[in-house]
């Protein structure tokens, strides 16, 4: 394999792992933020508001924003986005031993144009797991810690 074809390999395999990070990143939020909207409703509430009126007023708005975020930000479309476009990369992969590495860099490109929006600190998260796959640790990216936790969620 060449090192043309090599490089494209990479940037689509690199492309593929940021949609499978990013999926799972918003398949955890919303499994956290589902289970805050059942709590917001749950009869735990309901007496922690008779015993403890003030705070529980602090817990009922904190709930009612956490259901506002799910509301607004909706997991399952941007899950079900990545995970389309996962299906999208893994099919151009199928195609790296028989194409040449131009065509598939146009491939690549053009599928690109379609991708679902990226959690950006999730770049360097997905590219260190490609650095790793290609056994070449020297090229890991050094994280921030805001990168750490956000990789650590995906």
């Amino acid at each position: 394999m060449d090192e043309d074809l090599e490089e494209v390999q990479f940037n689509l395999r690199y492309a593929q792992r940021l949609c499978q990070r990013t999926a799972r990143f918003y398949r955890r939020i919303q499994t956290l933020l589902t289970f805050i909207s059942l709590l917001a409703g749950s009869g735990a509430v309901a007496t922690l508001a008779a015993q403890l009126p003030i705070p529980s007023a602090w817990f009922m708005a904190v709930f009612a924003i956490f259901g506002c975020v799910n509301l607004a930000i909706r997991p399952a479309d941007k899950i079900a986005a990545n995970e389309a476009d996962i299906r999208k990369y893994g099919a151009l992969l199928a195609k790296v031993q028989t194409l040449d590495a131009a065509t598939l860099q146009q491939q690549l490109n053009e599928a690109r144009q379609s991708d679902a929006a990226e959690v950006e600190p999730l770049r360097a998260v997905a590219y260190n797991d490609v650095v790793l796959e290609s056994y070449e640790p020297d090229a890991l990216i050094k994280l921030t810690p805001i990168q750490k936790l956000i990789g650590a969620l995906a």
